[in-house]
């Protein structure tokens, strides 16, 4: 198994010691936690519309997986970084506003609790063959369920949605090629989520 990862996508030979692998989750921390603040801090205005959707937060953590040293890595620097937003979003809530919403946090929690399995995933997508485009292709997937109703009611966070899958299109594969690959993959599963309405299934 280990022999058929490494050709989707080769783990790099150059190995961190530990303090530097614990200032790279503590980068993560930091960057989820300042995130997890301005979120808090722009709410209410069209930004902070954005801020509290899911799509940015699928932007923002696909890309830390992706860019991540390994698929362990991913997987641990997705939770940490939602984890520590989740933290730090719900902290400045209580503590200025006294406004603790239990229900979605329990919900946003779940999502942190499984998102190492999708970092992990997503850390593949810009390797190369088919199952890389297949990993590509589900945070492009659900950023473009999210983001179609811009079409027709021009709600800037869904616009944002929008922009945000085409640049993953972009930037997830490394050659045209791959990019055509992951086209299918993306049809086809924005057509199974939008038709089982999946979105509408998660806890937030």
């Amino acid at each position: 198994m280990n022999n058929q990862l490494q050709q989707i996508r080769p783990v790099t030979t150059k190995s961190k010691s530990l303090p530097q692998k614990a200032i790279s989750s503590l980068l993560v921390f930091l960057l989820g936690s300042f995130f997890g603040f301005i979120a808090k801090f722009v709410d209410g205005t069209t930004i902070g519309l954005i801020g509290t959707d899911l799509g940015i937060w699928i932007l923002i953590t696909t890309m830390i997986a992706a860019w991540s040293r390994s698929p362990n890595a991913a997987a641990l620097h997705a939770f940490i970084f939602l984890a520590s937003m989740l933290m730090v979003y719900y902290m400045y809530s209580t503590i200025l506003f006294g406004f603790f919403p239990s229900r979605i946090f329990l919900g946003w929690g779940i999502m942190a609790l499984f998102s190492p399995i999708g970092g992990y995933a997503v850390w593949f997508a810009r390797g190369k063959g088919w199952l890389a485009a297949l990993s590509a292709s589900l945070p492009i997937s659900l950023l473009i369920v999210q983001g179609y109703p811009y079409l027709y009611t021009f709600i800037p966070s869904r616009g944002f949605d929008l922009l945000a899958a085409l640049l993953l299109i972009m930037l997830l594969p490394k050659t045209g090629l791959q990019r055509l690959r992951i086209l299918p993959f993306t049809a086809a599963w924005t057509l199974l989520i939008e038709r089982l309405g999946l979105l509408y299934m998660l806890p937030v």
